[in-house]
């Protein structure tokens, strides 16, 4: 989805390839390999830093909200089943058995922390690259233009479904179509009411995309050109040996310090 926001922070002056090694690859993965709350804390420090650092705005601090209650919720399902350890508390609760014991803290601690660092990993990148620059990124790495391309389109079309919806919820607002007020039910039933005209409209834009695709020889087996291509500046080769450097020492540590 398109949730970039310009900024001047150093990220955004770095080149899609770079930031999809950086937070795609090494910040994402790296939480997988670490099996401490107190290692998985200090990343975690390290990606709120870094958030701060690139100051988002408020729209995208809300794209965080149900990512991170969804990760609180899948932890707590950790709690359905006894673990081991230490019982703290034990208690039936209709079928389910719920169970606060000192393994299912521990795992449920490690999840959570995990899926905390991936997520604002993944989000950090999509706050300071564009689209387009995400699909050069992959392109680099050696992915078919199909590939590309469709990963291209799926992130405008998000965006502008987003945008679509707005327009239409603004549009029966002006009708006298309230949103805000009356029960849960009330509002379910005002929000299924816009879906028709939402749907229509994504069709028209799928109906205009598949005529512009085919005018463009899209599909064809000579290569497709580009007018924007953004070379790799020296920021981009710094930054990534640094995090080459750091993977290398993280496992050697890992290594040599099994506790890690």
């Amino acid at each position: 989805m398109n949730i970039y926001h310009p900024s001047n922070s150093i990220f955004h002056y770095m080149h899609g390839f770079t930031k999809i090694v950086i937070f795609g690859l090494f910040l994402t993965v790296l939480p997988f390999f670490l099996g401490k709350t107190v290692s998985l804390n200090i990343l975690l420090l390290l990606n709120l830093a870094m958030l701060i650092y690139v100051r988002p705005t408020r729209f995208q601090m809300l794209m965080l909200i149900p990512v991170l209650s969804l990760t609180l919720v899948m932890g707590v399902t950790f709690l359905l089943a006894d673990m081991g350890g230490t019982v703290y508390f034990a208690k039936n609760i209709g079928v389910w058995d719920f169970y606060i014991t000192e393994n299912n803290v521990h795992y449920a601690l490690i999840f959570m922390l995990r899926m905390f660092n991936c997520s604002l990993s993944f989000f950090l990148i999509m706050f300071t690259t564009k689209p387009q620059d995400i699909v050069n990124g992959l392109e680099m790495f050696g992915f078919p233009n199909v590939v590309t391309l469709a990963l291209s389109l799926t992130l405008r079309y998000w965006s502008l479904m987003i945008t679509d919806a707005r327009n239409v919820m603004d549009a029966q607002y002006c009708r006298g179509v309230d949103f805000r007020s009356g029960s849960i039910f009330s509002r379910i039933i005002r929000f299924a009411s816009i879906l028709i005209p939402i749907i229509y409209v994504m069709l028209k834009r799928f109906r205009t995309a598949s005529f512009a695709l085919s005018l463009k020889g899209v599909g064809r087996k000579n290569s497709r050109s580009q007018y924007y291509r953004p070379k790799m500046s020296s920021l981009d080769y710094g930054s990534l040996v640094v995090c080459g450097i750091c993977a290398i020492l993280l496992t050697l540590l890992k290594f040599g310090l099994p506790n890690l």
